[in-house]
Formats: C-alpha cells, sequence, structure tokens
C-alpha cells in the first residue's frame, strides 16, 4: 500500500505540473511513456478547464479566449482539485479573481464570478417548505417582537460594485454587455422559486439593511424595526418591516418562522 501511495502522489504531483513522474514506473506498451504522459496531464488540465467554463459560461465569454485561458491555467495551478466532485472545484474562483493581476484590476471580473456561483448554489441547495403571508397574518400581535424568519436554503446576497448583473445579463442574451460602470443597486437577491427556476433581482438600501438583520445576523421583527429607525421617521418603521417580510413571503424565499 505504502509503494502505491508513492507511485499514486507523484502521478498526481505529475499531472498537475511541477514533479517528475520517473519513467522506469511505466510499463512499456505501443505508446511511449513521455507521451503517455503528457496525455494524462493534457486531460487534466482540460477537465478542469471544462469544469470552470460549465460553471462560469459568462465569465469566459467576457474574459475571452486569450484571458480565460490564462485564468484557467494559473487557477488549476494555484488552487489544484481537492475535491471528489467537479461541482466545487471552482469554489475559490471570485476570491483568486480579486487577489490575481491583470483581472484584480477590474473587480467586476471577480463579482461575475460570484454572481455565477450564487446561482449555481441556489439552484442546487436543499429544498424546503415555503411559508405563506396568510399564517403571518394569524400570529398574536404580541409575538411579532420575537419573531424571526428562516430563510428558503437557496437564498443568497451578492452585495457589488460594479453593474456586474446588467452586463451578466447582456452576455447571457449575446448582446454587447455595456461599459463597467458603478452599481446602481448596492446587492442582488438569488433565490429558487417553487418551479425550482433561480430568479434574481436589485434591492434597494432599506431592503439590504433589513436583509443583513434577518439573514446575516439573524436578527427578530424587534431588532430590524430598531435598525430602519436608525434611518427613518419613526412612523414609517412598521410599514417598511412589513413590506420587505410580504415581499420575501411572496416571493417563496422564507421558509418559516420563530420566537426567540
Amino acid at each position: 500500500m505504502t509503494a502505491l501511495r508513492e507511485l499514486e502522489r507523484h502521478f498526481l504531483g505529475h499531472v498537475r505540473g511541477g514533479q517528475v513522474f520517473p519513467r522506469s514506473w511505466c510499463g512499456q506498451g505501443s505508446v511511449d511513456s513521455n507521451v503517455g504522459l503528457a496525455i494524462y496531464a493534457n486531460a487534466y488540465q482540460a477537465r478542469l478547464n471544462e469544469a470552470l467554463e460549465s460553471d462560469h459560461p459568462v465569465l469566459s465569454v467576457y474574459l475571452g479566449d486569450s484571458l480565460w485561458s490564462e485564468f484557467c491555467t494559473r487557477f488549476v495551478h494555484d488552487c489544484p482539485s481537492r475535491v471528489r466532485s467537479l461541482r466545487d472545484f471552482g469554489q475559490q474562483a471570485p476570491d483568486w479573481l480579486t487577489r490575481n493581476e491583470p483581472f484584480s484590476a477590474h473587480p467586476l471580473i471577480a463579482e461575475l464570478a460570484a454572481f455565477e456561483r450564487l446561482l449555481l448554489d441556489a439552484f442546487d441547495a436543499a429544498d424546503a417548505p415555503r411559508l405563506q403571508w396568510s399564517s403571518m397574518q394569524q400570529r398574536p400581535p404580541d409575538s411579532w417582537p420575537r419573531l424571526r424568519l428562516r430563510f428558503h436554503p437557496s437564498v443568497r446576497l451578492l452585495e457589488t460594485r460594479c453593474n456586474t448583473v446588467e452586463v451578466w445579463r447582456a452576455l447571457k442574451n449575446e448582446e454587447a454587455p455595456p461599459a463597467a460602470t458603478e452599481s446602481t443597486a448596492p446587492a442582488h437577491l438569488i433565490w429558487r422559486d417553487e418551479e425550482r427556476i433561480s430568479r434574481f433581482r436589485p434591492v434597494d438600501p432599506v431592503e439590504l439593511a433589513a436583509l443583513k438583520i434577518c439573514l446575516g445576523d439573524a436578527g427578530n421583527f424587534a431588532q430590524l424595526c430598531e435598525r430602519l429607525a436608525q434611518t427613518h421617521p419613526v412612523d414609517q418603521v412598521p410599514s417598511l418591516a412589513i413590506d420587505c417580510l410580504r415581499r420575501w413571503v411572496d416571493e417563496g424565499a422564507i421558509a418559516g418562522t420563530d420566537e426567540r
């Protein structure tokens, strides 16, 4: 077993690049050992490139052949596959793109990668029941301050600096993308609906503040109202909070509620 483990380690080092596989360990067949090893190394890189392109079809178009090839080669070298499923191989791509030139000079590139990964995550997320607004209306009034929302497992939030979603949408429709500019929406909400279709839409600053309380910090309804009261007249806060909750429920983004 030790010898087999050593052979596997050297072979993996060879296909990943940077380590020589001893030719004396190769069997003598009809194909030269150098050719055979090169085939394996090229197939390894090509398969991982295909996985990245499958997960990021719009990003690959946006970068173009040359930059896309450079990204794949460098990413595969820096972040070799350590998972059994290719589904998660590109998980580090957005972070890698923010840290490596020339990609890091253009924030939209990493945001495109992040958006496509969140769409994948939303589509593949576990399922759960969807809360109906009628059940919210039946809640006793004194229970509302302690109310905490349980979001559907598919719900994701992407904050953007650039007009990333507009660029993605244009390229998805095979149209010329707009020039990269500052985003007009601070974030986008992403989720999978009851028909198992991935949805997304922009959120305004008010809703973003509400989402950060209810989603990120798992705050209750009272904390949500306190947060909104920091930036809005107190008499507007209840309606603002209820509007956010109603929209999330109607969209199928809420799986249930707790009281804590």
